[in-house]
Formats: structure tokens, sequence, C-alpha cells
């Protein structure tokens, strides 16, 4: 079985990906009542004021709640992060962020990622963030911010990250730096329910695979990531389905279930933008 934590972050976490203000509250909320201590946002996702008055509403104590936030492109260049995370640190009702990550790299390198990786450095010793880390990071990208902030100095590296797309040679390079890779897009944006556009239901092996384990097809995908030791994220305003996709973290797959979902690796990426770097 897996830890609940990966570098002290909670594994399974609840993403705001796409929730405007009015549902992120009521999801958020939801999601810290169904057991969820890991809320995931981001500047651009226009959402963290929502984010920060559910959880403080929630009453929960502020050390039971893991946030990671995600500083978005605009503020990547000089003098502009450290600000703009403060911004965010008002926005969530926080003194200091657990997490902050960069939401993706400059596109076209416009700005050299040195620029905005020493500021990424500095957001600790500035105390608005407890640790820092990246996202969409090829193994290259990964190299130099981990040479540029040390051994231990990237808490992770946000990646697509599915069982139709299974990010390898990112992940195994993660392994070697000893950082665990945090998977958005966990359940493929609904891909792994199939397609009713083409009356497709869900891949036969997911199906099977929670028929033996008297599962969802979406708690096998999520719990095949967290076998794996990825953070995993989830996105979803159901209140039943919220509290049904973290009780995959109570499953437990075998070895022959492990090979079976490896194997439907397509390399099937669906956040594709001509922004984004390509993965390795």
């Amino acid at each position: 079985m897996f830890t609940t934590t990966a570098n002290g972050i909670p594994v399974s976490g609840f993403g705001l990906y796409a929730l405007g203000p009015d549902i992120a509250i009521r999801a958020v909320s939801s999601a810290l009542e169904a057991g969820y201590r890991h809320i995931d946002t981001a500047q651009s996702y226009g959402n963290e004021a929502a984010c920060g008055e559910a959880i403080a509403g929630s009453g929960l104590p502020r050390e039971e709640v893991f946030v990671t936030t995600k500083v978005t492109p605009r503020n990547l260049a000089p003098g502009r992060m450290l600000p703009s995370v403060r911004e965010s640190c008002e926005n969530l009702r926080l003194d200091m962020i657990d997490l902050v990550l960069i939401h993706y790299p400059y596109p076209w390198d416009l700005i050299p990622m040195e620029t905005y990786l020493e500021q990424l450095g500095e957001l600790h010793e500035a105390g608005v963030a407890r640790m820092v880390g990246v996202s969409n990071f090829t193994i290259a990208q990964m190299d130099l911010a981990e040479k540029m902030l040390g051994k231990g100095g990237v808490a992770t590296n946000q990646v697509e990250i599915h069982v139709f797309h299974q990010n390898r040679p990112v992940v195994e390079h993660c392994r070697r730096l000893g950082i665990p890779a945090t998977a958005y897009c966990a359940l493929a944006r609904g891909n792994l329910f199939g397609s009713p556009k083409e009356r497709l239901g869900p891949h036969p092996t997911l199906v099977e695979i929670a028929a033996k384990h008297s599962a969802t097809v979406a708690q096998i995908g999520l719990s095949f990531l967290l076998h794996e030791g990825h953070v995993t994220l989830s996105t979803t305003i159901d209140t039943d389905q919220i509290a049904s996709n973290l009780k995959a973290r109570e499953l437990a797959l075998d070895d022959e279930d492990m090979y079976r979902l490896r194997a439907m690796d397509m390399r099937k990426r669906i956040v594709d933008t001509p922004y984004f770097p390509i993965f390795d």
C-alpha cells in the first residue's frame, strides 16, 4: 500500500480547475467534509478567494489543510512573482501557502527560466511558501530547477498522468531526483468512463478490475496512480462522487492489476497546447 503523504504532500488532492467561484466554494466545502486535506488551485483559475472562503468556513485547524497554488506565466516576469504570491496569500486567507508551483514554463522561453526559478527560490525566504515546485516541466527543465534551487528544493513536478498517459520518462526522472510526481487529469478528464458520443463505455480492463474489487472505474484509475507513488488530483462537483473518489486510497491493487493497468499506457495526452513543452 501507499503512504498518505509524499514528500510532505497529502497524496489525495482535490483540484479546482475550471470551477467558478460559487461552485468552488461548495466543492471545496464538500471535499473537506468528505476528508480531503489537500486543495489544489491556481492564480489563473480565478477561484483562490473562493477556496480561501471555503477553508476558513470549514472550521478545520490551519495545519490540517494543505494548500497548493500555481503562479501564472504573466507573473514570471522579473519582480512580479513575490507580489503575486502575496496576493494569493490574501485571496486564500493564509499567512503562508504550503506549496507554490510554476504553472508551466514561460511560453517559447521568451522569459529565461533562470529569471523565474530564482524568484521561485525567494518565496520560502520571504515567508510566503513552505515548499516550492514546478508543473509541466520536462526532464531538462527539472534538472535546471534542481541545479538552481538545490537538492530537495523542488517539492514536486505536477504533470498530466493517467492510465492512458503514464508519462513514464518524466515520472522516472522525478524518482531519480527523489521527488514525487503530481498527477493532474488523473481521470483523463472523463475519458476513463468512455465516450457517450461514440457510444463507448469504459475500457474493459478498467471494468474488470473495478468489478474484482467492488469498486468504481474512477476509484481504480485513482488507486492505480496512488499505488505508483504519485500525488493524485481529482475534480468533481458531485458530492457523492467526491466522497467516492477519496475511497480510492482504501483499495489494495495486486501485482496482476498493476501489470494490466500499466499495459494500458497509450501516451494519450489530453492537455496539449502550443505553448506547453513537449514531454520527453
